[in-house]
């Protein structure tokens, strides 16, 4: 883990539990550079992080203040925010979260992942399709790409159960941050079919190119989910 992200993780952490309420002012810049032993660059790092997250914002002349939620929302985008990043598995803890893979295959490609994935030339991708169900009720459709060279040994078993897993503890890779785009259309008939919904409902589709901590996108993947499952939360930073 990088200085600032430790720095923005204890920050964080201190937001939880209480040691910063709504509304209350951070100490000054000069002060968590004190407390951290860390560049002035690296507390601003930190704090951008936290401010991306939505936990906190910074008011000019004035200093930096956690955001005046009710502390449940605060803790609500926390857990949200890492989840994200964690596969299906977390987002729905307490759920259970099963696949199945429709496809699982090794191909060419194609332009928009090459684009995606910042691919230069004719490179392997594994391309997966899964049927994600949440206490056995079909509720997303995903394709997904990954190159082999990043994500090498990957097996269908992996993807039966959790890549993201098997990326964290097996190759011992971290998992940065995300795109995402989220669009409104109706459903085809593959979607459809698949999530047991009737041709041309309205589904949420969202594209992701997922990020490792080097920076390299390593995941892109389009998942049409069934509406009554998903939601949209977002925080709008001025």
């Amino acid at each position: 883990m990088l200085k600032y992200q430790a720095i923005a993780e204890d920050l964080r952490q201190k937001i939880t539990q209480g040691t910063y309420q709504p509304d209350d002012q951070l100490p000054l810049t000069s002060e968590l550079e004190k407390i951290y032993h860390a560049s002035k660059m690296t507390i601003k790092r930190a704090l951008d992080h936290l401010e991306s997250e939505g936990l906190i914002v910074k008011r000019r002349g004035s200093g930096t203040f956690v955001k005046g939620l009710a502390m449940n929302d605060l803790d609500k985008l926390i857990r949200h925010s890492r989840s994200q990043l964690f596969g299906m598995s977390k987002v729905y803890a307490g759920h259970a979260v099963t696949s199945k893979v429709r496809v699982f295959e090794i191909v060419t490609a194609p332009k928009e992942v090459k684009t995606q994935l910042r691919l230069n030339h004719e490179t392997f991708v594994y391309r997966i399709v899964r049927v994600r169900l949440l206490d056995g009720t079909p509720f997303s459709l995903e394709t997904s790409y990954m190159p082999i060279f990043l994500i090498p040994n990957l097996r269908r078993q992996h993807a039966e159960q959790s890549i993201f897993s098997y990326i964290r503890d097996s190759l011992h890779l971290k998992i940065q941050s995300a795109h995402r785009i989220v669009r409104v259309r109706g459903a085809n008939s593959q979607e459809s079919a698949e999530l047991h919904i009737a041709s041309d409902s309205p589904v949420a589709v969202v594209q992701e190119t997922y990020f490792l901590a080097s920076g390299i996108p390593f995941n892109y993947s389009v998942t049409t989910h069934e509406p009554k499952h998903f939601a949209l939360e977002t925080v709008i930073i001025d």
